[in-house]
């Protein structure tokens, strides 16, 4: 059995829809898969709210107090708050022959398939400055109280945020280690075939011989004899009343198993460990827990299992419980890890966003099945970011990926300030990224993208004449047409998503093509310079009289071509990226530090420039539309 779906009314953030809890469809529903869910999104998304619902419903392992206090009630935008809330969970994946069915029994339905399914839920209401709360199951409205033992089974695992792994690898009267202890065969007591009465757990034993010689240390004859007598003479002579004859002694205590388990540490080496070793040792003991447990739910609740562990653990972790399926059931697992989040099978992701949720699963997306092979390949953690942005800049190279950013700021645009994240995806397969926000669901993401491409019609030169290069078919691509296409294939309905294509070939070529040609030029001629350093295996940086001369040759040649038309002196411009004598991105460094140092300059040539409308319109969909001013 597993946790199919959550669904919230008037819980935190997430309201109803309708007026009345009884008939009002909830707030929110997340569908969860059977094995690994992971919870993604930026800060306040929605993340611990969904994984608290869980908490509250269900209870957890380490039986820690949970009650409903009155900030859990929906705030509305007035200020006030709702007096009822329901959080409701629906379990399914009965094993095939039924055995897990049988400790839930009462209150077991039937789905459309004739399929098994549980459905328990929490119900509270605010009333004269008290709160009252019910669980109950059932397959109707009104369901039936679910206690005892058929509700321990139902208990996560859950393991909190920047937990204290020491103190709950640590002995003592709440010991965590001990709770995960008594549940493992090892410790559960054979019964007498004859009367049915617990057999003494061999560690009793063990454990007694052990009492036996530490309390004989401190009894007549022993070494440590003095110290307790000392102690009885002081109560004897100094502080108790007359005839109290009572004796103290230094004993080492407790004698039944629960009691010597909580005496008991988890270390991992006798020098202080880390808070990542530590972190890693708390999380492999409760694995041992599921790993034993035959019974009940299977479902363990980890917060930002990131927490102190560097990459190449949070790697091995994730990796190590996305295979663990079958050992230990499903998990629900908060991230801000963008190196988790791309190790993370696609499908497995659930974007929290606003007051909503958006499961990655096939059933939900426009993805195909290539398309998700293909990002489990790609998908790495610099492109991850997109789940933890407000708004995204799609790009297909280091070349806009270097520039954009200092375009925006000219613009006063500063992405960071606008929680704007750039997805380099390093080539052309933009759409593979972009087809993660297309729900077949319909719902909208409430995110804007802005897709950079090149239109890609590219240019040759004969007989001193430049033209439009043919397609493989032999027709001549018309820009309006391409244009089109590339809106059909990217834009969605909502116009959350926008592609924004260069209007004639790349985005160097476009740059040349207009305002700024003389100073792409520039940039031009120091990257082929770079190239040749490094091609000759010389890779001294330019010297800053050098690069005055080179600038200056630059422009000389840029005054000469002041006759030809744009078409051709662009062409004259990109043709050492062409040839591939210059880096495109070595260019980008070069013309983002010529912007950077002309800011004032250069605002109005980029606002002005019909040739890059496209970027700054880009930067506008994912910031504030911006005014030519």
């Amino acid at each position: 059995m597993h946790l199919s779906e959550l669904k919230l009314w008037n819980f935190r953030k997430y309201s109803l829809r309708g007026t009345k809890i009884e008939n009002a469809l909830p707030g929110i529903t997340v569908n969860f898969n059977d094995g690994v869910n992971v919870l993604v999104g930026e800060n306040d998304s929605g993340k611990t709210t969904i994984i608290d619902a869980i908490r509250y419903v269900l209870r957890t392992q380490s039986l820690e107090f949970i009650q409903v206090d009155e900030k859990d009630f929906h705030e509305y935008t007035d200020g006030s708050r709702a007096n009822e809330l329901k959080i409701e969970c629906t379990f399914r994946g009965f094993s095939e022959d039924a055995s897990d069915v049988a400790d839930f029994l009462e209150w077991i339905g039937f789905d459309d398939s004739q399929n098994y399914y549980l459905k328990i839920w929490l119900h509270a209401k605010r009333k004269d400055n008290s709160i009252y709360q019910t669980i109950r199951a059932g397959v109707d409205s009104e369901g039936a109280y679910i206690e005892g033992d058929a509700r321990d089974l139902l208990r996560v695992v859950y393991l909190k945020p920047l937990r204290d792994a020491l103190t709950e690898m640590t002995h003592g009267y709440k010991s965590r280690l001990a709770q995960i202890l008594k549940n493992h065969d090892v410790f559960v007591k054979e019964k007498d075939k004859s009367t049915g009465k617990e057999l003494e757990h061999q560690l009793e034993k063990d454990y007694a011989k052990m009492k036996k010689e530490i309390d004989g240390f401190f009894d007549d004859g022993g070494k440590g004899e003095i110290i307790q007598t000392t102690i009885n003479n002081l109560l004897q002579k100094e502080f108790f009343l007359e005839n109290d004859n009572r004796k103290a002694g230094i004993v080492l205590t407790g004698s039944e198993l629960n009691d010597i388990l909580k005496q008991l540490d988890l270390v991992l080496e006798e020098n202080k460990s880390g808070l990542g070793s530590l972190n890693l040792l708390c999380i492999a003991a409760e694995l041992l827990l599921l790993k034993a447990k035959r019974t009940g739910l299977k479902l363990t609740l980890i917060e930002e299992i990131e927490a102190h562990l560097h990459p190449q653990y949070q790697l091995r972790l994730i990796d190590y419980i996305q295979k663990g399926k079958e050992k230990y059931g499903q998990f629900i697992l908060t991230t801000h890890s963008t190196t988790l989040a791309s190790k993370i099978d696609l499908e497995n992701l659930i974007l929290c966003n606003n007051t909503d949720v958006f499961p990655m699963h096939p059933s939900f997306t426009r993805l195909e099945h290539d398309d998700y092979e293909f990002l489990k390949r790609f998908l790495d953690d610099t492109k991850a970011n997109l789940f933890f942005a407000k708004n995204i800049i799609v790009v297909e190279g280091d070349a806009e990926n270097l520039l954009i950013p200092e375009i925006a700021k000219t613009l006063d645009r500063e992405l960071h300030k606008y929680g704007v994240s750039i997805v380099n995806v390093g080539s052309k397969a933009l759409m593979r990224y972009v087809k993660i926000f297309h729900r077949r669901d319909n719902k909208v993401i409430p995110i804007k993208i802005s897709c950079l491409t090149d239109l890609d019609i590219a240019y040759y030169k004969e007989n001193y004449e430049i033209k439009i290069k043919p397609r493989k078919s032999g027709s001549i691509p018309v820009h309006s047409e391409e244009i089109s296409k590339l809106e059909e294939s990217f834009n969605d309905k909502s116009g959350q998503i926008k592609v924004f294509p260069s209007p004639d070939w790349t985005m160097e070529f476009d740059i040349a093509k207009g305002s700024l040609g003389k100073y792409i030029n520039r940039a031009i001629r120091l990257a082929v310079t770079v190239k040749n350093r490094v091609k000759n295996n010389n890779y001294r940086a330019i010297e800053s009289k050098k690069v005055d001369n080179i600038i200056k040759q630059a422009d000389k040649v840029f005054d000469e071509w002041k006759d030809l038309t744009d078409t051709e002196r662009a062409f004259n411009i990109y043709s050492p990226l062409l040839k591939n004598n210059a880096s495109k991105a070595v260019t980008a460094q070069y013309f983002a530090k010529i912007i950077r140092e002309n800011q004032e300059d250069l605002k109005c040539e980029i606002l002005k420039d019909s040739n890059i409308k496209y970027i700054v319109d880009a930067i506008g969909h994912v910031t504030e539309k911006i005014e030519l001013t």
